[in-house]
């Protein structure tokens, strides 16, 4: 019996091959701790397609990650202006506010995520958020 051959999956999030490349490259980079070189790759996706969610959504963890805040809440703000259905982003902007010590805007974004949870019948997520909710409030 022969031995399948392995197939490589690679995950597409845009369209345009290219641009999925560098959204690709910007997550490892960003997933080895390279945050600055991460942000370099969002920022060129974002100069050739200014809609790429994904870009943004990235992005703004890399800059939240070297303490970039403003700018990373930018990014989750026009995330957001793009497609407000998405619930990690809301959770990705509440944990910078939360830093930043904006607790009130901490929690309203998390509020609105454990909607979208509920919404989306997403129980797991339902439950992650409403613990994170809790503990924010509790602070």
């Amino acid at each position: 019996m022969a031995t399948p051959n392995p197939t490589l999956i690679s995950q597409n999030y845009l369209s345009n091959s290219f641009l999925n490349k560098l959204l690709i490259q910007g997550m490892e980079k960003g997933i080895q701790g390279d945050y600055q070189k991460s942000i370099i790759n969002f920022t060129k996706v974002i100069r050739l397609s200014p809609y790429e969610i994904e870009a943004y959504y990235n992005r703004g963890i890399a800059y939240g990650k070297i303490d970039y805040n403003i700018d990373a809440i930018a990014d989750f703000n026009e995330a957001i202006s793009l497609n407000n259905n998405m619930v990690d982003i809301y959770i990705a902007r509440a944990k910078v506010y939360y830093k930043l010590g904006k607790l009130g805007e901490a929690i309203t974004d998390l509020k609105t995520a454990k909607i979208l949870c509920y919404q989306q019948k997403n129980k797991v997520c339902y439950q992650e958020t409403l613990e994170m909710l809790n503990s924010f409030q509790l602070n």
